[in-house]
């Protein structure tokens, strides 16, 4: 038969031990929280950040229109509540006059289109991406290209100087 105190016993360290490890390894968690740099991201030196808002069906930039030339950071945010992309072209032509696919996306392989700028795949809702890109003087669009998404009015003309 198993003596009841003797097994309370044998228990009360090792929930002690238990405990003082839990709590050692929050008291370190808090230490590490505490001392960790603040303040976000840093922007490498010589680069600027355009801030772009995505949703249903709408592309904001957080500034001009009109850049100048050098390397960007496109601080990519999809406050939609279904998945966008961003993508980047230059080209002679304004977003109006882009060449359209039959599902209303832009023909990406369409002459005239240099795309510099992609995001890869689509953002989720609350989802933000960091695109870098090098502009030289010039045209560009911005596009959400998911299937009627540009002809919903997801587009932006840019120009660089």
């Amino acid at each position: 038969m198993v003596d009841p105190a003797r097994t309370r016993d044998s228990v009360v360290p090792t929930v002690l031990v238990t405990m003082a490890v839990l709590l050692a390894g929050a008291v370190a968690l808090v230490i590490a929280l505490a001392t960790r740099p603040s303040g976000g991201l840093t922007v490498p030196r010589g680069e600027r950040v355009v801030h772009v808002d995505e949703r249903d069906f709408h592309i904001q930039l957080h500034g001009p229109t009109t850049l100048r030339t050098g390397n960007y950071v496109f601080v990519d945010d999809n406050h939609g509540p279904s998945a966008h992309e961003l993508v980047m072209w230059k080209t002679a032509d304004p977003a109006s006059k882009l060449p359209l696919l039959v599902d209303h996306r832009v023909n990406e392989d369409a002459n005239g289109l240099d795309k510099v700028l992609d995001s890869g795949s689509s953002l989720r809702p609350g989802e933000t991406r960091l695109l870098t890109v090098s502009l030289d003087p010039g045209h560009y669009v911005l596009v959400c290209n998911l299937p009627g998404h540009f002809v919903a009015g997801m587009h932006v003309d840019l120009t660089v100087r």
